[in-house]
């Protein structure tokens, strides 16, 4: 995993137009910076220099939305590119600050993840289909790219193949893919468990390792495998793999670091006191008082309100 500072110069707006310093003849520049935390895979270097990684929107298959992807520069793999920014960030690059503190991270995702929802939606025709034919999107064109990735040679463990090598159909096949989502599931549960990643509460989603929750059993390891598997998954086929895995129901869980909160006993569950009637009926012990106490007690009172006389109802007139 490396980390490397991408750049580029703002010569153009988003519609393609020329900036309004080019427009005035402006010799200004917005330089545009990101920094990235990607695998090195990706910018492997190549010798065919025109082999180079290629970023492109792809259909996301949980959000059915485009996202951010990029392929290696073989087209062999391909990650995510996921951008984390918080408000109050920057990054101190050379002798300049940059005030875009965002982080961008690839992560290698498993290309048959995304080429199942065009699967699901081709087998609703119940026959079999090429695989150009399949995977097709009018609204992301660059999906054609995923024939190439080395996930396609993986295409048996999701659907039933017909033909040879010179041609070849496919059909979606659910059982053959739960089978291998469930062995996803599995492996990553065994990975989490050997790593000691704490599944159990509120720590899970922070990846906390600690001896003082290590009571997670295998069914929390592969529950929490199931939610990071399933983020790359139609919901509909992440909650028939959830009865596929055939998970006891989640018990409620309590935060064992915060004991019980404690009751306070009282003889009468009621208040102690009838402010509707401008009356206060406490019971309390003697306490003796101090000297300045004891003055106080004996000053005039009269023409003095009571405390409870402001939550009185007024009187009509």
């Amino acid at each position: 995993m490396s980390t490397r500072r991408s750049s580029r110069h703002k010569s153009e707006d988003t519609d393609g137009e020329m900036t309004h310093e080019h427009k005035n003849g402006g010799a200004k520049q917005d330089n545009e910076q990101w920094v990235f935390l990607m695998n090195d895979s990706v910018i492997e270097e190549n010798p065919n220099a025109e082999d180079k990684p290629i970023f492109c929107k792809l259909r996301h298959p949980k959000t059915d939305r485009g996202a951010l992807f990029v392929f290696s520069h073989d087209e062999q793999d391909i990650h995510e590119v996921t951008s984390f920014k918080e408000e109050f960030r920057s990054w101190f690059i050379g002798d300049q600050v940059q005030s875009d503190g965002s982080l961008i991270l690839t992560s290698k995702v498993d290309s048959l993840f995304l080429v199942l929802p065009y699967l699901i939606t081709a087998e609703q025709t119940g026959k079999f289909m090429t695989i150009d034919q399949i995977v097709t999107d009018d609204d992301y064109p660059e999906c054609q790219r995923l024939y190439k990735t080395a996930g396609m040679s993986e295409l048996y463990r999701v659907t039933d193949m017909k033909g040879d090598d010179d041609f070849r159909v496919y059909r979606f096949n659910k059982e053959k893919t739960l089978s291998w989502l469930q062995g996803k599931i599995d492996k990553l549960a065994e990975v989490l468990s050997a790593k000691g990643i704490c599944v159990s509460g509120a720590q899970s989603s922070s990846f906390v390792r600690s001896k003082r929750f290590s009571t997670a059993t295998t069914d929390d390891y592969r529950r929490f495998a199931h939610g990071m598997v399933c983020d790359y998954l139609p919901l509909a086929l992440g909650e028939e793999l959830l009865v596929h895995l055939g998970l006891p129901e989640e018990p409620e869980k309590t935060d064992a670091s915060e004991p019980p909160a404690k009751r306070i006993k009282t003889e009468n569950s009621g208040p102690t006191e009838d402010y509707s009637l401008g009356k206060v009926n406490v019971k309390t012990k003697a306490v003796k008082m101090n000297k300045a106490q004891s003055l106080l007690s004996k000053v005039d009172k009269s023409g003095m309100k009571s405390l409870s006389s402001f939550f009185s109802p007024k009187t009509k007139t």
